[in-house]
């Protein structure tokens, strides 16, 4: 089994990639029809981790929208994902909050991306829409 994480943006990353941030990211185009994803621009990410967290938060701008989702490839390529909505988590970069199924919970104002990298963010069963509004 091969665990790929993907995120879709509005914009491009290759205009955003300098020296300062090199976050590790590949084009993700090859995978974008068995993906769910709404948003135009399709990459292959290092995992969920705070460096993924910090990189997000500044290479969002106020309004923007990223898509996160762990594809899962099983023995031949087949996928051993599944989107299921009612799942899904939105996180709230500006207003540091997280909202799963269940509730909103607000994030700890000073240290909230290591409260974020605690929680499951990511996942093989919905995407994950990251927003800054």
């Amino acid at each position: 089994m091969t665990a790929h994480y993907f995120i879709a943006t509005l914009k491009p990353i290759p205009e955003y990639h300098t020296s300062e941030n090199n976050y590790p990211f590949l084009n993700g185009e090859a995978y974008k029809e068995s993906l769910p994803f709404t948003l135009p621009y399709v990459y292959e990410i290092g995992g969920e981790d705070i460096e993924f967290i910090t990189f997000l938060d500044s290479f969002m701008e106020i309004g923007d929208v990223v898509e996160l989702y762990i594809f899962e490839e099983g023995r031949l390529g087949y996928p051993l994902s599944h989107n299921y909505p009612e799942e899904s988590r939105t996180i709230n970069l500006f207003k540091k909050t997280y909202k799963d199924q269940y509730s909103e919970y607000q994030l700890d104002s000073k240290k909230w991306k290591e409260e974020l990298s605690t929680r499951t963010i990511a996942s093989k069963r919905s995407v994950t829409t990251f927003v800054k509004y």
